[in-house]
């Protein structure tokens, strides 16, 4: 999926009242361990995502296998306990640690063909701004 594309769809479904600063494409490293389990099908183990910043929050698109959207989750700048967010040429490791325990970690895209969203500077100094960082 292109990133005009995404992009309707996550302006369609913005929360009422809030308003999108940027988004990009990530994805969820594999579990390494499931190679011992399951061989070369533990890649199948990766998500991708569209994650939406806004002003109030951070949406969490998940894609499907396909490329398609599946589902998605809202979480308010409050509910996120804390960011760490690493090094990268390519992409960028960022580990969201949630409140109630709950840890994400993605791998924002920095470079990469035109169609592809990237995580731009602007929208990385908003979730600084809003979200508590890791050193």
């Amino acid at each position: 999926m292109n990133k005009e594309q995404a992009q309707e769809y996550i302006k369609d479904n913005l929360n009422e009242g809030d308003a999108l600063i940027g988004f990009f494409q990530a994805i969820s490293p594999p579990n390494i361990w499931l190679f011992f389990l399951i061989g070369p099908l533990f890649v199948l183990s990766m998500k991708s995502y569209f994650l939406a910043v806004t002003e109030k929050g951070i949406s969490f698109h998940k894609l499907s296998m396909l490329g398609k959207f599946k589902e998605h989750d809202f979480f308010e700048f409050d509910e996120i306990e804390s960011v760490k967010i690493g090094k990268g040429l390519l992409q960028r490791p960022m580990k969201f640690t949630f409140k109630n325990n709950r840890k994400v970690t993605v791998k924002a895209q920095l470079k990469g063909v035109e169609k592809i969203a990237k995580l731009l500077p602007d929208v990385q100094q908003h979730i600084e701004k809003n979200i508590p960082l890791v050193q």
